[in-house]
């Protein structure tokens, strides 16, 4: 993979660029490295990332789609909990007409369309809760993370929805988002460093920087192990979902983690997971494992759907694949075959320019820095199966959290 360079604006905003010759489209991402954890309110980033594209001092929102649309430019943006992106997509010979309309964006937006997007965000979160898969993994999220800004999960971004007003967007989005130290745009494409740094340092050198200090995100312990539930007599299906909290992406465990989780869910048909509850016990409609590496912690969880009278068996089948892992060694060829799947899903999501630009602002934005783009492949590659014995036991021994939703009557105590 080509490499890349790392420049900074005369305020402090980091540049990183990679030339990929001969690609038609020049991909930019700018990373505000704030997010959901910087949130008062529950809700505020969701609400900021959406009210960007809805209007600036002099653009509406209708001018702002015909631009894009007329240009074949894509502009989207996202929060999630470390961070808010910009996504910028544009042909080369539109450089400087993109990043002008991101220029206006980012720094004039105003936000006054508040109403419309807090109806259709109400309207777009009740939605995606009709699902039991999405509403048992809610309530995993919101119970783990309780009174933390990563439990802001869909019912309680509703709950708080309500009471915010267009000065908390304003000053979330002002006060803690737009600060040059805590920006990074990276580009990938065929253009210049040179050419992108004039451009860049023309439109958003002169944000000015502000002495503010980051803010102590606390760590979450579990104290001891929890059910929770939620009865829904129309469910069919019992969802039950796992939790334990885990590393964050700087952890010196997480690659062995992420080559463990392959191992055990996340590979799908191959997976122990799979094999085991699906295959063998026919106990699943869907079962998976993931991994959620955030910056200041993360989140591991298992999953299945299956018939409610089978919570007890699903259950006892997690524990056994999980004891598994933190007594007995993973076989070479598993081992290879998990290393070589990640690797390939890694390459295949490397391809494009946008891709590409995503990964080296991603990590930069989460304090391990551009180069681990290329490094993880070789902690990969590194990780043995006395690495993932020993990760296992770190975090799957921890106490956990399991959220079931299912018909009342197939329930189990909560404790």
């Amino acid at each position: 993979m080509n490499s890349f360079q790392i420049d900074k604006l005369s305020n402090n905003i980091k540049v990183i660029t990679r030339k990929n010759p001969n690609t038609p489209r020049i991909a930019v991402n700018l990373f505000l490295g704030t997010g959901v954890k910087y949130e008062t309110i529950a809700g505020t980033a969701n609400m900021t990332s959406r009210l960007l594209l809805q209007g600036t001092k002099t653009r509406s929102s209708e001018d702002i789609a015909n631009e894009l649309d007329s240009n074949a430019i894509e502009l989207s943006v996202e929060s999630k909990q470390d961070y808010l992106r910009a996504r910028l997509l544009c042909l080369n010979e539109d450089f400087e007409t993109a990043i002008n309309l991101l220029e206006d964006t980012i720094k004039n937006s105003t936000f006054e369309n508040i109403e419309k997007e807090r109806t259709k965000l109400t309207g777009e979160l009740s939605l995606e809760l009709d699902s039991p898969k999405t509403q048992a993994f809610d309530n995993l999220v919101k119970s783990m993370f309780k009174d933390h800004p990563y439990g802001h999960s869909h019912t309680v971004i509703l709950e708080e929805l309500p009471s915010i007003k267009i000065e908390d967007i304003r000053e979330f989005y002002y006060e803690k988002c737009l600060i040059p130290d805590r920006m990074t745009f990276s580009v990938a494409g065929d253009i210049y460093k040179n050419e992108v740094i004039k451009v860049l340092e023309e439109k958003f050198g002169k944000i000015n920087q502000q002495n503010i200090p980051d803010i102590e995100i606390p760590k979450v312990v579990l104290k001891g192990n929890k059910i929770v539930t939620i009865s829904r007599e129309d469910s069919a299906q019992a969802q039950i979902a796992q939790g334990w909290i885990g590393p964050s992406i700087s952890d010196e465990d997480f690659p062995a983690l992420t080559v463990m989780n392959v191992i055990l869910g996340s590979s799908g048909l191959s997976s122990r997971l799979f094999i085991e509850l699906r295959d063998k016990k026919g106990l699943a409609y869907n079962v998976r494992s993931a991994m959620e590496a955030l910056k200041n912690m993360g989140l591991y969880t298992v999953y299945i759907g299956t018939a409610p009278n089978n919570i007890k068996t699903c259950l006892e089948g997690f524990e056994t694949e999980i004891n598994k892992l933190k007594n007995e060694p993973v076989s070479e060829k598993e081992l290879e075959d998990a290393k070589m799947n990640y690797l390939g899903k890694r390459a295949f999501l490397h391809e494009t320019n946008s891709q590409q630009a995503y990964y080296l602002g991603y990590y930069a934005t989460m304090d391990v820095g551009a180069e681990y783009d290329n490094k993880i492949e070789e902690k990969i590659k590194a990780v043995t199966s006395e690495d993932i014995r020993r990760a296992a036991n770190r975090y799957l021994s921890e106490n956990h959290l399991i959220s079931i939703l299912s018909q009342p009557e197939f329930l189990p105590q909560t404790v």
